[in-house]
């Protein structure tokens, strides 16, 4: 539930502003931090950095640190930090890490990832934010016509500003075609994503602001460690969870790839663990006892079973109400989670979800996540063809294939060949480039490793990135990196083969298809996805699909399609929500823009879960007056006392 708000402004008379903006953060976020929240920070005249975090936290990494000249806020924990700064203090360890990385900035990226850091020098009035090497531990920035404000939420961005939450078009375009914002975009207008890799130094008795990175490929693909080196990372890593994690962690252990490097860093380095398995897939669970059998020392294993249902399908419960639940979602994640968690339960509060989370994310950049059937044929083409095919593979893989218009499919295939010229210019030549498109924009992006503290992911360390950047992607198919760190973690499980699933896949009849229009607020879904021109999707395309869901007659690719049809209508109503903690003028002027009806008290009460399709079909059937709203003449006309005296007239009574 972690929650940083740090800013820079021009006038050094803000610390008003900064109070009511922290108000505003508060009153929104308080329904989901269930009063489990402690507020820490400091204002000097042109620069603030403040922390929210739980009262009782699960790790010992402080969030905010008072060093004296120095305020240091964390989110997340640095694993692997006793690299950079020793085994010290952990009451001092905050201070320390901020001054060795303020001398050398690059020690940042030797940092486990996700992990994000601000620093302010309230007597320098100088604020300095780092990224870590590939942006997962998330940040995003908001720029102000007379300053800066940095957050790892944007709604709460946008509250501490001021500033009225609306549609970003470019990044629900994106979303629209392949499920997530891709590039720099967010879900709201005028919110940026700070990529991976960067340092931001705001000096605000200067007036300004520096914005640094390092070139992703070089963090990559510069000198490579010794395989011994990326063994030892892993078991660093470890030891930092078990440094800073009180009791004994559980380690998920599959008969896989990733899970085992996982496992073997742990079991390597001497951590007090329980491992879990999963009776998921016939005959994997075979697999890991057999893994176990082989320690040469004795370890607890714990088995969950597999889950049948004993319901026939008419006693099966019903299904729930998407559209509300679409709006807790947006609520929960400040909209950043993709449409495929429609049918899953969003959390209560940001407070409820705690308990530690060790994971295998990141592996798949050392097997060839992205990799066609035929990429070894592929790669053996010259540069320029072998772009345009990699290009066509990536598109049909991540594009839907019915309800993204031709303007979102041309927007997400000009994003995916852009990052692969990227990737190009920085000395990637062959299939590579599609593990470089994995982490720039997949992994970072898609994931929820950075949504909360308490998410432990061992191979996304710089070093086994690295590694995994140094095999051709042949060695890649047959997990060269992965084979060779189980041998020098655990070399009793060198010999055991990693688990294939066979092509009946889990074994079990396929599950039945859930049709958008089975949920009982189906009246309501309709009239919001059909009633309405949504960003990316195709009017008509849409009316089509939901017909087929009412008939019976839709696909899974269908229903994902409307699925994030929904997605996207709801959200107006969750940017209802946020602007309704707005001050009245600044409420006004959104409403006036959007010309959404959706007033709001001054001090606004919990927010409904029931969305009325008024006050999201209005907004979204004028998407080209919306533009003339935005548009700088509209702005300026506004402004004269015609345009006030007009817009006096306009206001509802």
């Amino acid at each position: 539930m972690e929650t940083v708000i740090a800013y820079v402004s021009d006038r050094s008379d803000d610390n008003q502003r900064a109070a009511a903006g922290l108000r505003r953060v508060e009153a929104y976020y308080s329904g989901l931090w269930r009063e489990e929240a402690v507020h820490q920070g400091h204002d000097a005249e042109t620069v603030g950095l403040h922390v929210w975090d739980r009262r009782e936290r699960d790790c010992l990494w402080p969030s905010w640190q008072d060093s004296g000249d120095l305020r240091v806020a964390s989110l997340h924990a640095p694993l692997g930090y006793e690299r950079i700064v020793g085994d010290v203090p952990l009451h001092d360890a905050p201070g320390r890490l901020a001054r060795a990385v303020l001398q050398a900035p690059a020690r940042f990226l030797d940092l486990a990832p996700p992990f994000t850091m601000a620093v302010l020098d309230p007597a320098d009035e100088r604020l300095e934010l780092f990224t870590d090497s590939i942006g997962v531990g998330r940040l995003f920035q908001l720029r102000l016509p007379d300053g800066w404000v940095w957050s790892n939420r944007p709604v709460a961005a946008l509250l501490f500003a001021g500033v009225a939450a609306r549609v970003a078009e470019r990044g629900w375009r994106y979303a629209a075609a392949c499920g997530w914002f891709m590039g720099d975009t967010t879900p709201y207008d005028g919110v940026l994503a700070v990529p991976g890799a960067t340092r931001i130094v705001a000096e605000g008795r200067h007036r300004r602001c520096t914005v640094s990175g390092v070139e992703i490929s070089s963090v990559w693909s510069g000198s490579v460690d010794a395989a011994d080196d990326t063994a030892e990372a892993l078991r660093d890593v470890a030891r930092s969870v078990d440094h800073l994690w009180p009791g004994r962690p559980t380690v998920d252990l599959s008969g896989g790839r990733d899970s085992r490097v996982v496992a073997a860093a742990f079991l390597s380095a001497g951590v007090d663990l329980r491992l879990n398995s999963y009776d998921a897939v016939p005959g994997e669970l075979q697999v890991a006892e057999d893994l176990v059998g082989l320690l040469p020392f004795q370890v607890e294993h714990a088995v969950t079973p597999r889950t049948e249902s004993a319901q026939p399908p008419q006693a099966r419960p019903a299904p729930p109400a998407l559209v509300s639940r679409a709006l807790r979602w947006h609520r929960y994640a400040d909209g950043l989670r993709p449409a495929s968690y429609l049918f899953h339960t969003p959390p209560s509060s940001l407070s409820i979800v705690t308990h530690l989370a060790i994971g295998g994310a990141g592996g798949e950049v050392a097997h060839g996540h992205f990799y066609p059937a035929d990429v070894l044929q592929l790669d053996t083409l010259p540069l320029e063809p072998k772009l345009r095919a990699f290009v066509s593979r990536l598109q049909s893989r991540l594009v839907a294939a019915a309800g993204p218009s031709e303007e979102a499919r041309a927007a997400v295939s000009a994003q995916i060949e852009q990052v692969l010229r990227d990737a190009i210019h920085g000395g990637i030549e062959n299939a590579t480039m599609l593990d470089y498109f994995y982490l720039v924009e997949r992994l970072r992006r898609w994931g929820t490793t950075g949504e909360r503290s308490g998410v432990v992911s061992p191979l996304l360390i710089p070093s086994f990135v690295r590694g995994a950047f140094a095999l051709d992607p042949a060695q890649r198919l047959e997990n060269a990196l992965h084979r060779d760190l189980v041998r020098r973690l655990i070399p009793e499980w060198a010999d055991i083969p990693f688990f294939k699933p066979g092509p009946s896949g889990r074994g079990r009849a396929q599950a039945r298809l859930r049709r958008m229009a089975d949920a009982p607020d189906r009246d309501l879904i309709g009239e919001l996805i059909t009633g309405s021109e949504l960003e990316g999707l195709e009017p008509q395309t849409v009316r089509t699909l939901w017909a087929d869901s009412a008939a019976g007659t839709s696909s899974a690719p269908d229903e994902a399609a409307l699925r994030q049809a929904l997605w996207r209508a709801s959200f107006e109503q969750h940017l209802a929500e946020i602007n309704g903690h707005l001050p009245p003028a600044v409420r006004t002027e959104a409403r006036s823009i959007s010309l959404a009806a959706v007033p709001g008290p001054a001090k606004p009460p919990r927010p409904s879960s029931r969305p009325t399709v008024r006050g999201v079909r209005r907004v979204a059937q004028r998407r080209l007056i919306r533009r003339l709203a935005r548009h700088p003449l509209w702005s300026a006309f506004r402004r004269t006392r015609i345009g006030r005296s007009w817009r006096s007239l306009s206001r509802p009574r």
